[in-house]
């Protein structure tokens, strides 16, 4: 097979941008596109010889069209060792995709190709020769000027007959579709009476979402005023409605005025009586403020709880003063988070399969002490955590310590706990060496829980915050099993989604789940903040609850189409450096939060699994359940269900 030399460097650097774009590892689009790492690698650096298949498949994976990976261009000609010749001659990008190519065939050669995207056609006109084409379980034989029009979604091929053959193959994609049509779709009120109408049918809506539709879309039609006023006229209407608490209404005119409102169950329940081992002062203050979480608070103790949150402190207890003010109504930023200069550490080989490939990890380390329930997840599992013996305190390995946040929130609560913290980033090995810099109850090692060798004095207990769906799920638990001592402890803090069986069930659960998390933070910037951090909170908010209704109504591919989408769009945006506003802090952690959800959908890095398969893996590698909790709920009304999730196993 001969590739045109010169246009091999222009071939490798559309497809590492094409790769970088979409956020995979080398490792991630090979396992997507079954081309090898080792041949996407040559490809990228202007080597190797690809075959016509390779390149459909990388289009296929990367999410692009064939046209879109050879950059468009008409003087690209791929040809194979059997003698297959493609030539790009036409691409048009409006109203659909279209690609037009030259095929030529040698005598009796053939091409069998995957299946495209659902919905894509093609078209084949023989001009010589002639040729069997069409899908593979039923080809038709066609001669020079016939043709044949058939759903390329299946498994298709094109075979040449005695003599060479040449044919015009038009691939025509699908427009990007919504599939999900609206619940309820009126025309634009005109009159008091109509928007009275449209109120009675809002609240009607959520009558239907909350009794178990869980989801609800009223879009509005011809005469629609411009977008703003649009915008503003229904805001207005839906502020006016009575509130449910246990529905979320939110207003976008992304694809036309329309109304969204979502079923969301309540995110916390109480933690459990106080723990006989917390005895120091921070520990009583931090559990009532878990407790408070639940409860109304008036405007002057909102006002009390967000000055203490400003003020510096103990990183637990800022940060859950300022969940209770931010679920209060009142937004707010822990002390010191946000104000210091946060730049991307890109690894020399970032093309690995590492948590910094596709997870930004000093954001992680600025960012995420806003995460709903996230220090609320570390007080629970200091709750669990041993007792101090007359010796000394546990002796603990905290697995997927990450930059430390969580294990620092650990040691303010229990500061009598040694620790042993593992974590394979390099980058976040680098936070951990500053952050625990003189701390003698904190030994460091740089490598994976599984790469441990048999320990000289298994630990007491082990803990893990956040880090188990980073990690093969049964090897992680098994490599941990052989630290511990029997009858020792696992505490594992994490976010779970709620069950599946399917493909499509993971990725809408997937979705569900890590949007809550963003609508439920999602704030308005000053009209003073930079123009980007304005315009990232403003799409994002404008565009995510669309993405939430098409995965609640099960169209996981429109859900992933718009989130993938304006995850890319604002990424272009050249924020600041630092968050220009406190409050942008809140947009920042919602693109931490769309890096670890997109990864999520490509099953890289992020691979969670559902409670009760948890458990079970548990359980096969010698943890028995001693005790679970759902902490922060997302998606699902039971126990089992999506959010942030605590688990208490004792190894056998």
């Amino acid at each position: 097979m001969t590739f045109n030399p010169s246009l091999s460097s222009a071939l490798g650097s559309k497809l590492s941008q094409l790769r970088r774009k979409r956020g995979l590892t080398l490792d991630g689009l090979a396992e997507l596109s079954l081309v090898s790492r080792a041949a996407i690698s040559a490809l990228e650096q202007g080597n190797g010889n690809p075959r016509v298949q390779t390149l459909w498949n990388l289009a296929d994976a990367l999410g692009v069209n064939f046209s879109t990976l050879l950059d468009d261009t008409t003087e690209t000609i791929v040809s194979d060792e059997d003698g297959i010749r493609v030539r790009l001659l036409e691409r048009q990008t409006s109203p659909k995709m279209v690609e037009v190519f030259l095929m030529e065939l040698p005598p009796r050669g053939a091409r069998y190709a995957k299946a495209h995207p659902r919905d894509v056609r093609e078209h084949i006109v023989v001009l010589a020769g002639e040729m069997r084409a069409g899908p593979s379980e039923a080809p038709s034989l066609l001669r020079s000027g016939q043709s044949i029009s058939f759903a390329a979604d299946t498994p298709h091929l094109y075979a040449g007959g005695e003599s060479p053959a040449r044919a015009i193959v038009t691939v025509v994609y699908p427009e990007p579709s919504y599939a999900s049509g609206p619940d309820r779709d009126l025309a634009w009120p005109g009159n008091a009476g109509e928007w009275d109408a449209v109120s009675a049918l809002l609240a009607r809506a959520a009558i239907e979402v909350q009794n178990g539709l869980e989801v609800n879309v009223t879009t509005f039609g011809p005469p629609v005023p411009e977008a703003k006023r649009a915008h503003r006229e229904l805001a207005k209407v839906v502020e006016g409605l009575f509130p449910s608490p246990v529905i979320r209404r939110f207003v976008t005119c992304e694809l036309g005025p329309s109304v969204v409102s979502l079923y969301r169950p309540a995110q916390m329940s109480h933690l459990g009586a106080y723990p006989p081992t917390f005895s120091s002062n921070l520990a009583r203050r931090c559990w009532g403020y878990a407790e408070s979480a639940l409860e109304p608070a008036s405007a002057s103790r909102v006002e009390e709880w967000s000055k203490l949150s400003l003020q510096p402190g103990p990183i637990i207890e800022t940060s859950l003063l300022a969940e209770l003010c931010t679920r209060a109504g009142c937004a707010t930023v822990p002390y010191g988070v946000g104000n210091s200069l946060h730049e991307k550490t890109v690894r020399a080989d970032a093309s690995q399969r590492f948590f910094e490939a596709r997870i930004d990890v000093d954001a992680y380390e600025s960012y995420e002490l806003v995460h709903p329930a996230y220090a609320r997840q570390t007080l629970a599992v200091a709750a669990q955590l041993p007792a101090e013996t007359e010796q000394a305190g546990p002796r603990i390995l905290d697995i997927g310590t990450g930059p430390g946040l969580p294990l620092a929130m650990l040691l303010e609560l229990r500061p009598d706990i040694r620790a042993v913290a593992v974590d394979p980033s390099e980058v976040a090995f680098g936070h951990l060496s500053r952050r625990f810099s003189g701390n003698g109850n904190v030994e460091i090692i740089h490598g994976s829980v599984t790469e441990l060798g048999e320990p000289e004095k298994p630990f007491d207990c082990a803990v893990s915050i956040g880090a188990s769906h980073h990690l093969d799920t049964a090897a992680f638990l098994c490599a941990i099993r052989d630290q511990l001592k029997s009858g020792a402890r696992l505490i594992v803090a994490d976010e779970m989604i709620a069950p599946y069986n399917t493909l499509e069930q993971r990725q809408c659960r997937l979705l569900r789940h890590h949007l809550w998390y963003v609508l439920d933070t999602l704030v308005s910037l000053p009209s003073d903040a930079d123009s980007a951090d304005v315009c990232t909170a403003e799409r994002l908010a404008t565009v995510l609850p669309l993405a939430s209704a098409f995965a609640h109504k099960g169209n996981h591919d429109a859900a992933m189409r718009l989130t993938r989408d304006v995850y890319e769009e604002v990424s272009e945006l050249k924020r600041p450096v630092v968050p220009s506003t406190p409050l942008a802090v809140f947009s920042r952690f919602h693109l931490l939060e769309l890096q670890a959800l997109i990864a999520g959908l490509d099953y890289e890095v992020e691979q969670k699994t559902h409670p009760g398969r948890f458990i079970a893996l548990a359980n096969a590698c010698g943890l028995d359940l001693a005790h679970h909790q759902r902490i922060y709920a997302t998606d699902g009304d039971g126990h089992l269900d999506g959010g942030t999730h605590l688990f208490v196993f004792e190894a056998r």
